[in-house]
């Protein structure tokens, strides 16, 4: 016999037994009833997943439940079930979730028998679980309202739903953090979802041309744009929680790995951190090129020492902050004219070439060392202060790196190379701030001295 007519229909086969005695029709009839309640029990108790009936009142009392909710619940028998969830509805939902899920079931059977609810449970081993709820309000003939109701475990599909969840949020923030815009094309129906501040960057709204540059099939292109807004998810993020800067980190080679560095933190209504989001954004062959093109531009190209105006940048800089004693020294190369009547221009280059090379490795890498124009440079020393220690160091300058040369060229010989002398003026500021033009102009007039008590060395000026 079907299963199903044996489930639904039992006992309509009774009445036909022709000839029987009633106490044999009684009997065949509770056998064939008992049967079928056997096989409609073993039917709900291998169904997948949980089926009940509760009472659609105050109670909600669980009538009956299968295996398979006490399998889900975790529980032995029926008689551990009732202990875990007092042998109510409101019992099984998870206390976090029971508030909602009544609420939902109360609205949703307002106007119809039906409702859909997900809610967390607690297993008797502790373990909390996703389920989706199918519910059935029915009356009987009573007049008694129950709910007949089917639970599935969804936590795999739940937890795969927040993973995708969370992917797609990292993508909108990340996207929201940088100016890049990002697009998204459904070849089939021509929808084009655009995320980022296109409009910001752009000054107008999105257009095909924008996304459908080189055609890569014949088929032809009608796109429905959908721009979306990420504007709520940065008031969201909130001013306080972004940050957004450009670092470096040493490589492998020792050399700085340039990167942006963006990230925000989530909050929840309380103003608990609940998670922090980031990217570090690959920024080192910008961070190559703006460095090539600024050191082309704050440098001599003929020495590689800084040129006047990013010299005189820097060391306005310092002067404004140094408490330090500090000293301004102007170097100038002796009768730098006649080298260049006498040489040419050429030699004259490998002459300032080879002053700028001695003087930068006579002073420090904090010094800060410059060609300001001509035959004419300028060093400025933090820290360098008026004594025995500076009076070497400034006749080492005059001495310049080609004293050498001129000694055993002799008098009255010329060498292949030119070999000129040095003339040093030097200022030195012992309590500093100072404006650099008076600075200057000091060290300027130690220069003229230096020149006129015969030149080939230096002539030093405190101030304070």
């Amino acid at each position: 016999m079907d299963v199903f007519r044996r489930l639904f229909h039992a006992g309509e086969s009774a009445g036909d037994a022709v000839g029987a005695t009633e106490a044999a029709v009684g009997v065949k009839a509770d056998a064939e009833c008992a049967e079928n309640a056997a096989i409609s029990q073993e039917f709900l108790d291998r169904f997948p997943g949980g089926m009940f009936r509760y009472a659609a009142d105050d109670s909600d009392e669980i009538e009956y439940a299968n295996a398979g909710l006490l399998h889900l619940f975790g529980c032995d028998d029926r008689d551990q079930f009732v202990a875990l969830t007092g042998g109510t509805f409101a019992g099984m939902v998870h206390p976090a979730d029971r508030d909602r899920v009544l609420g939902e079931i109360r609205e949703q059977t307002t106007d119809s028998a039906d409702d859909h609810v997900r809610y967390r449970i607690q297993r008797a081993d502790g373990a909390v679980r996703w389920v989706e709820d199918w519910g059935h309000l029915v009356e009987d003939g009573a007049g008694k309202r129950w709910f007949y109701v089917t639970v599935m475990d969804i936590t795999d599909q739940v937890r795969d739903e927040e993973q995708l969840r969370r992917a797609n949020e990292r993508l909108e923030i990340l996207t929201a953090l940088s100016s890049d815009v990002l697009f998204d094309i459904e070849c089939a129906s021509g929808d084009a979802h655009v995320y980022g501040d296109f409009e910001g960057r752009f000054g107008r709204a999105p257009e095909q041309g924008d996304f459908v540059v080189h055609r890569r099939c014949q088929k032809p292109c009608t796109l429905a744009i959908t721009s979306h807004d990420l504007s709520p998810l940065m008031e969201q993020i909130g001013e306080n929680s972004l940050v957004d800067f450009e670092t470096a980190t040493l490589g492998p080679d020792g050399e700085p790995v340039w990167y942006r560095y963006q990230s925000v933190v989530l909050y929840d209504d309380e103003g608990a951190p609940l998670r922090h989001v980031g990217r570090l954004l690959d920024t080192n062959e910008a961070a190559q090129r703006e460095s090539q093109f600024r050191r082309k531009a704050e440098r001599d190209s003929l020495t590689g020492l800084y040129n006047r105006a990013a010299a005189l940048d820097r060391i306005e800089t310092a002067l404004r902050a140094e408490m330090r004693p500090c000293t301004l020294i102007v170097v100038d190369v002796d009768d730098f004219k006649l080298v260049n009547d006498t040489y040419g221009h050429l030699e004259g280059d490998v002459v300032l070439k080879e002053l700028a090379v001695f003087l930068t490795q006579v002073m420090r890498k904090e010094d800060i060392v410059a060609r300001i124009g001509g035959d004419e440079f300028l060093i400025f020393a933090p820290g360098l202060v008026a004594g025995p220690a500076t009076d070497r160091v400034l006749e080492h300058l005059a001495r310049g790196p080609f004293a050498a040369q001129r000694a055993t060229d002799g008098a009255g010989r010329r060498g292949s190379h030119a070999a000129p002398s040095i003339s040093i003026g030097a200022a030195c500021c012992v309590t500093p701030p100072m404006p650099f033009e008076e600075l200057f102009a000091v060290a300027d007039s130690s220069l003229y001295q230096a020149k006129e008590a015969g030149k080939a060395r230096y002539h030093l000026t405190v101030i304070g």
